[in-house]
């Protein structure tokens, strides 16, 4: 990117952080009044701090977790379409185009953020008077959140580009790299990035704080573990996931299912603070029904997973009776629309997800008792009976069960994980029907406007 681009470009991104002034701890900082340019931004620890910062609240006031539930959700079986949104529809059907609006904006917004990462990576380099610690700590965070953005970009698409520049021609040639590549991008941001970041939550400067909203060594460890889960590296994603568990100063899992998605939870390894006025989420903003859904509900398939007594169910699932119809929501953010008081935060990686990543680990390698430990965790907290099963395969079926009734409407884990497991079509294909095609509905299509403006992409099979 030229200077004039980036420039501009930092421009754009401090006016959009200007713009969220509602979320005060996150954007406390005063930009300058004058024009921004990479100099400026990077010359003292506060601003540097405030750019990164800016992406964690555009993220949430965008509703990107939001898009990612509703997207995921209706592609897979957790969520019914009640919208007449033909974006919405087609991916209920499973029957996109390469023009789909959500699916372009999923895209977008990915690389979006990863361009900002980029960003503050290479303003930190460049600046010769910030502080050593906030560099350490802003490489680690912009690593950790180009990890995050790749992760789901590989996974929803397949083989993508992989961006770690800011300059326009290199970015806009780039073309799709294998997953594996990909992966090998991501674990290496990760592991550079764990070895960056604090061990303690840090507020808006470098001081120690209760809010768990900016990444920490935890949550490059939490991401890499997954990441290791989905590669088949058994040993790895066990061992990682061990280290978060065994920090118990920190983390735990939270007894009362109710006050699990609370804001600075003990469940929570990272967090995206509430920046919009009158709402905590938007999973909680625009999920939770008061009458018909005008977008989306969750599933009978869903709802009736679930065994009678599981808790999960009880406090987890709501619902709503209009007329002789009784519609499901998610119920785990409690807040709607409407408040002033904000209590809940989006969760976006928690302890629950840990012990089952290492459950499952441990089981694929045959350290069976280790396995149960880990998943009757989680099935103890439900208020479900301890697992006794001694085969490998009962525990592995055990522990799929768990997982969806556990991170049902959280960031697309159902979609990510059928795929995973290569169960997708034995799943989807009873549900879905004729809707269900074997081979290509697996991946969303790179968007007609990307392939337009970048020659070098090829579109995904079917589309």
């Amino acid at each position: 990117m030229t200077n004039k681009h980036h420039t501009l470009f930092l421009i754009l991104f401090f006016g959009a952080a200007i713009l969220l002034s509602s979320c005060k701890k996150y954007l406390e900082i005063e930009a300058p009044a004058t024009q921004l340019t990479g100099e400026t931004v990077f010359k003292n620890d506060a601003t540097a701090i405030s750019a990164q910062l800016a992406i964690y609240a555009q993220m949430e006031a965008e509703g990107f977790p939001y898009s990612m539930i509703m997207n995921t959700g209706l592609s897979s079986d957790e969520l019914a379409n009640y919208s007449f949104n033909t974006n919405a529809s087609d991916l209920f059907t499973n029957n996109l185009t390469a023009d789909n609006a959500y699916v372009a904006n999923t895209w977008n917004s990915l690389y979006k953020y990863i361009y900002q990462a980029n960003a503050v990576l290479e303003g930190v380099l460049q600046s010769a008077s910030l502080s050593e610690s906030v560099k350490k700590q802003l490489t680690g965070e912009a690593k950790f959140t180009r990890a995050f953005c790749h992760f789901y970009l590989v996974n929803l698409f397949g083989d993508v580009p992989i961006a770690i520049t800011t300059n326009y021609e290199i970015n806009a040639a780039a073309p799709r790299k294998d997953m594996m590549a990909v992966y090998d991008q991501m674990i290496q941001d990760l592991n550079e990035a764990k070895d960056l970041l604090s061990e303690n939550f840090l507020d808006n400067g470098t001081k120690t704080s209760t809010e768990r909203v900016r990444p920490t060594k935890w949550a490059a460890l939490a991401l890499l573990s997954r990441a290791y889960l989905y590669l088949g590296k058994w040993d790895l994603a066990a061992q990682t996931a061990s280290q978060i568990i065994a920090n118990n100063q920190l983390f735990s899992v939270v007894s009362d299912l109710n006050k699990v998605f609370l804001k600075n939870s003990r469940e929570a390894i990272w967090q995206l603070m509430a920046v919009l006025p009158n709402f905590n989420t938007y999973a909680g903003g625009l999920l939770i029904l008061t009458s018909s859904p005008g977008e989306v509900a969750l599933s009978p398939q869903l709802v009736n997973s679930f065994q009678a007594t599981d808790k999960r169910k009880l406090n987890w699932i709501g619902s709503v009776t209009v007329g002789s119809n009784t519609y499901y929501y998610p119920y785990k953010y409690k807040v709607g629309q409407n408040v002033t008081t904000i209590s809940e935060y989006t969760m976006v990686l928690r302890m629950g997800e840990i012990f089952l990543i290492r459950a499952e680990a441990l089981a694929r390698q045959n350290d069976l008792d280790g396995a149960l430990n880990d998943l009757n965790v989680i099935r103890g907290r439900a208020g479900l009976t301890q697992m006794l099963a001694t085969s490998q395969p009962a525990i592995l079926d055990s522990i799929s069960n768990e997982r969806n009734a556990e991170l049902f409407t959280e960031f697309g884990d159902r979609w990510l994980n059928l795929k995973r497991t290569g169960s997708v079509t034995l799943i989807l294909q009873p549900v879905k029907g004729a809707d269900w095609t074997p081979g290509t509905d697996e991946l969303y299509p790179i968007p007609q406007q990307e392939i337009i403006r970048n020659p070098a992409l090829n579109q995904n099979l079917g589309y």
